[in-house]
């Protein structure tokens, strides 16, 4: 395939995302908003829009957009409550974008690798469906030497 018909399918700014850090719950075999409980599509990008106002997501006065941590240090406080089903990764994050001090907003995301802690107890086989690498985490302590 040529990359004048990849740009056409996706939009050139798909081609240079953003990676950033996300928290998720699992429910049902899928990866659902720690914070509003909306699931993320696992057959196309989950696309942003403000549910506050009628504008486009994200906008720089507005906190819409789908957001993601530089680091997943900014998110650490998701993973310790309901810690039975939470499940973090790296995203994809392109189209418009707002940069703020600890991660980005943007208008569209994908995930691109989950992180399955050992204390989730919540059915995660229907992640295989978001067809990215998924990491099982041993406990600390428990890690047989290489």
């Amino acid at each position: 395939m040529r990359t004048g018909r990849i740009e056409r399918a996706w939009g050139a700014e798909a081609l240079q995302p953003t990676v950033g850090w996300k928290v998720w719950r699992v429910d049902n075999g899928l990866l659902v908003s720690v914070l509003y409980g909306d699931p993320w599509p696992v057959d196309e990008p989950l696309q942003a829009s403000c549910v506050r106002h009628d504008h486009d997501a994200p906008a720089r006065a507005c906190e819409c957009g789908i957001h993601a941590g530089r680091d997943l240090v900014a998110w650490g406080h998701y993973l310790n409550v309901g810690a039975e089903s939470r499940v973090f990764g790296r995203v994809l994050l392109w189209g418009a974008t707002v940069e703020g001090a600890h991660g980005w907003r943007a208008a569209n995301a994908r995930p691109a690798e989950i992180f399955v802690p050992s204390a989730v107890t919540a059915d995660t086989e229907g992640l295989e469906a978001y067809g990215v690498p998924i990491h099982t985490l041993e406990p600390v302590g428990k890690l047989v030497p290489a």
